[in-house]
């Protein structure tokens, strides 16, 4: 009911009967109120539930689209129809898919160009599902089985060609989708009970779904490829440089586990110099080394030096103030030196 505040197991323990009990058989909008969190809404000029606006491929994807079935409505039949009852349209039970499996970047936009050539019902691009064990797939779509057999035939020949002898040992026939086997088990088992049936009936009365094939335009396809280069980068895969001028996206880090702990301070000093002051390396290195010989001669520690020039914790600029003008910024780092 439209206005229900507890939780959904209490209202399953209600006794209906007469006219409340018909009211109820009829409550179209509790039946389909997990789609209004979707985005749908009641269209009061034909009664159905339509997503205001549409919907088109978009950014978000990551997914690059080559051709499309203009039979399959796969926004309705998946992203609302099994994801909201689980419930498998019997458009589905019809949908074999050629699955390839790219281990690398590089090996991504081969098959990208391959599906180019090939003219067929395909996507490729990075598998983000938790659930899904690689980092890349491809999908061929085929209304049959036969049609499934021969495509099948027809991809693994052409990535052996193409890409690789092991990329074409690993592509297989499927049915349908991922999700739907994992929640409804072995696919050769698929059926919808009557009571499925009649919810189909209804959906398929109710609710309108913009078909999401209808292309999708280079700019689209061109920010979905800067997000498999990410991708990569994020997991590893550095063959991406190959496509990014030798280079990797993000700059490394600095490594400071091996060499001499002493030699590392020394080249922390000079960097912080020239950082903070502009001092020429060349220059501090100068200094540092006399002041290390300085200490050397007379067993201090460079860090006493500091106290030579008339400095302290709190000062450690010390004598110099008397000598120049220390900028106010100056003056307000001195606590941070020690």
């Amino acid at each position: 009911m439209g206005f229900m505040q507890s939780s959904p197991s209490i209202y399953k323990q209600m006794q209906l009967g007469g006219k409340i009990k018909e009211w109820d058989s009829k409550d179209m909008w509790t039946l389909f109120s997990p789609l209004l969190q979707k985005g749908y809404n009641w269209d009061p000029q034909d009664g159905t539930l339509k997503i205001i606006g549409g919907t088109t491929f978009t950014a978000q994807t990551p997914w690059v689209h080559q051709e499309h079935i203009s039979c399959k409505q796969c926004n309705l039949d998946h992203s609302v129809t099994f994801n909201t009852w689980n419930i498998i349209h019997p458009r589905c039970l019809e949908c074999w898919k050629v699955v390839v499996t790219p281990t690398t970047f590089t090996e991504l936009l081969q098959l990208e160009e391959l599906e180019k050539g090939m003219v067929r019902p395909s996507k490729c691009g990075i598998e983000l599902r938790d659930y899904t064990p690689k980092f890349y797939g491809g999908y061929f779509y085929n209304n049959s089985l036969d049609e499934g057999k021969e495509c099948y035939e027809v991809v693994k020949d052409v990535v052996r060609e193409q890409i690789s002898e092991k990329v074409a040992d690993t592509v297989i026939l499927k049915r349908a989708c991922t999700e739907y086997e994992m929640i409804k088990g072995p696919s050769p088992f698929w059926h919808n009970t009557k009571e499925e049936e009649r919810m189909l009936q209804l959906i398929d009365t109710f609710v309108s779904s913009p078909k999401s094939n209808t292309g999708q335009t280079y700019i689209v396809k061109n920010h979905v490829r800067l997000k498999w280069a990410l991708w990569a980068h994020m997991n590893g895969d550095m063959t991406y440089q190959d496509f990014n001028g030798g280079k990797p996206l993000f700059p490394g880090y600095v490594k400071y586990h091996e060499g001499d702990l002493n030699d590392i301070k020394h080249d922390l000093a000079l960097a912080r110099a020239e950082a903070k002051g502009g001092i020429n390396p060349l220059v501090s290195d100068e200094f540092l080394c006399f002041a290390e010989e300085f200490a050397k001669k007379h067993e201090l520690q460079t860090t006493d030096l500091v106290y030579s020039l008339g400095g302290h914790e709190s000062n450690p600029l010390g004598v110099f103030n008397l000598i120049r003008e220390v900028p106010d910024e100056v003056k307000g780092e001195q606590d941070e030196y020690v």
